[in-house]
């Protein structure tokens, strides 16, 4: 009865916790089995947010791909995946075994591949996946390179296209995920609101550059990497807080928020929650503690309960306080 405490809802998606994996620590299945506490894992779950999934196979970055920081982790590992077919064939019926929704974070370089990539994974899921989460922090190869998600033009044309790749009569939650590498993250969140998102997940990783000071060189092949971690904490708090604040479809969680950034302990939950998220992704922390998951759950209900709330209750309430 007291888990009843940890219910939240995204978009259609009623969750029976606010706990979900973060797109890109998660991988698509394997990596979750690897794990002996796998079971315990995904009792813990709301959902599980898949690694990015492109329309064709990738590579992904030469190595190296990751090294460690103060505070976090740098990662340049450039979409590696299996592709969208072998994801149906191979990875999705893996992770239905664990009986929690399926978000199914998506990548493309066009804004046309977005959407034949949505409509590809829709048409062969059987009704399996829950949740597209888009990743807008793509470049856009016909502009040059330039990164989708700082552009609110073509943010509202990939969210639309997604929606509209939707089969008539699924109920698929669209959840949008916005770069912090912009000033301010309000102007694409507001654009991805009017294409019709269902839901808002935010931050995607800093931009951040390494120097090998024996090679006198970067240490990754594209120069900057993406940091994630408790570092980037602080910046993803602040954002999460300007949209429940200046964004009335937010503030009235008609358009929910998933805060991503440096979440490793319940009480960093708790602060995303209060800032204004209906729901937390935890990656990196994942990579440092296998049971962060257990962990935090525990604490979460621990503190639900000594305050006689719910996490319905607690989302935004730091905006009153």
């Amino acid at each position: 009865m007291e888990e009843r405490r940890l219910e939240t809802t995204i978009g259609q998606l009623r969750l029976r916790s606010p706990l979900l994996t973060a797109s890109g620590t998660a991988g698509s299945a394997d990596e979750l089995a690897g794990f002996g506490n796998a079971a315990a894992t995904a009792t813990t779950l709301g959902a599980f947010v898949t690694k990015g999934v492109t329309l064709a196979p990738r590579q992904g970055n030469p190595e190296p791909r990751i090294i460690e920081t103060r505070a976090g982790i740098l990662n340049s590992i450039g979409l590696q995946n299996k592709g969208a077919d072998r994801f149906l064939c191979e990875d999705l019926p893996k992770l239905r075994q664990y009986g929690v929704p399926v978000i199914v974070n998506i990548s493309a370089n066009t804004v046309e591949e977005y959407s034949a990539l949505a409509g590809k994974l829709l048409a062969g899921d059987a009704g399996q996946i829950a949740g597209l989460e888009i990743n807008v922090s793509c470049p856009n190869i016909k502009e040059g390179g330039v990164s989708f998600g700082i552009d609110p033009r073509a943010i509202e044309k990939i969210v639309a296209g997604v929606k509209a790749a939707v089969p008539r009569g699924r109920t698929v939650t669209i959840i949008t995920k916005l770069t912090p590498n912009i000033t301010d993250i309000t102007v694409p969140a507001k654009a991805a609101i009017a294409a019709g998102t269902d839901a808002l997940s935010m931050i995607n990783t800093l931009r951040g550059v390494a120097i090998d000071i024996r090679a006198k060189k970067p240490y990754f092949a594209n120069v900057a990497a993406g940091l994630s971690g408790p570092a980037v904490k602080p910046v993803g708090l602040c954002m999460v807080w300007d949209c429940f604040a200046k964004i009335p479809e937010c503030r009235n969680r008609k358009i929910p928020i998933i805060g991503i950034g440096g979440i490793s302990t319940w009480q960093d939950a708790i602060e995303y929650l209060l800032a204004g998220a209906s729901a937390v992704q935890i990656g990196t922390a994942w990579f440092v503690y296998p049971d962060v998951f257990v962990e935090i759950k525990q604490g979460l209900l621990k503190y639900l309960e000594r305050e006689n709330t719910t996490v319905q209750k607690l989302i935004g309430q730091a905006h009153s306080g």
